[in-house]
């Protein structure tokens, strides 16, 4: 059974995007292009400019958690 998920997990790589197509998407959902500016700096200034969305999202959500 586990060999069976190993192939299935192989044969369905993770979609990536990069960081402008992943901001360009979400901003369909949030309308503050200061958030949004924002998190692409930070995330730019890490080196990360291509990832899955889970991966952004999953960064977005601790970024807006994150205290000034």
């Amino acid at each position: 059974m586990a060999k069976t998920e190993a192939v299935q997990a192989e044969a369905s790589p993770a979609l990536t995007f990069t960081l402008d197509e992943f901001c360009a998407r979400l901003s369909e959902t949030v309308k503050s292009p200061e958030l949004l500016g924002a998190f692409h700096h930070v995330e730019l200034a890490a080196g990360r400019s291509r990832d899955t969305a889970e991966a952004y999202r999953a960064r977005f959500d601790e970024f807006l958690n994150k205290p000034v």
